[in-house]
């Protein structure tokens, strides 16, 4: 398993096929899942996704522009957005994540501390044997050695509902965030204010939402 670490990602190449919601006009905004693909599966269903869409703030605001939410497969990120459209993307089989690195738990620790998550330090052998393919030809496991030897790694133990409640607390508000950037700029093209302004957004949305998160979907 790869080492996992940076900022949840946003996904820029959009696949136009019989799911393309940008080609006709749409009264409501749709929802929909997708296969999660294989090793992967999704944790949250449609009708816990529209549960979660109708405790989010402003919604009104939020949703301007917006023409779907998609529980999209796995593809090297945890959720993404496009020209009005958002997605939460597949979770992996196993829950738990053996190999991550530190830097990424600090950065979603005040999420990871509101739903519970806890989290345990590997030592660097620890983390270059689960990070390492034993079959990787020898340069290459040395090359994975000084990687690691660099970064402090973690695994997270994860239950699903905390995976959930990650999902719709921190990942689908994040990418809400830059949705509502770009359509609060003047070109409404590109979400100008970044990473920042989608992390604040999140924030916000967890600390309104999460006494009614917490009475609907429990940990």
């Amino acid at each position: 398993m790869k080492v996992r670490g940076g900022r949840v990602q946003k996904k820029n190449n959009w696949r136009l096929d019989r799911d393309d919601y940008f080609a006709v006009p749409q009264a409501e905004i749709r929802i929909d899942r997708r296969d999660p693909g294989w090793g992967h599966r999704h944790l949250i269903t449609v009708a816990q996704l529209r549960t979660f869409v109708d405790l989010l703030p402003d919604w009104d605001a939020v949703a301007v522009g917006l023409r779907a939410i998609v529980l999209d497969s796995a593809d090297d990120c945890m959720g993404w957005h496009d020209r009005g459209v958002v997605a939460i993307c597949a979770w992996e089989h196993e829950l738990w994540w053996d190999v991550v690195e530190l830097d990424w738990v600090l950065e979603h620790q005040r999420v990871l501390d509101r739903i519970g998550v806890e989290h345990r330090l590997l030592t660097k052998q620890e983390a270059f044997e689960r990070s390492c393919d034993v079959g990787l030809p020898k340069h290459l496991r040395a090359l994975e050695r000084r990687f690691v030897e660099k970064r402090q790694c973690a695994e997270i133990c994860w239950s699903e509902a905390q995976a959930r409640a990650f999902q719709l607390l921190h990942i689908l508000p994040h990418e809400l965030g830059h949705h509502h950037d770009r359509m609060t700029t003047a070109s409404r093209r590109q979400s100008a204010r970044g990473e920042p302004y989608a992390e604040r957004y999140a924030h916000q949305v967890m600390d309104v939402v999460w006494p009614a998160y917490a009475r609907r979907f429990g940990l």
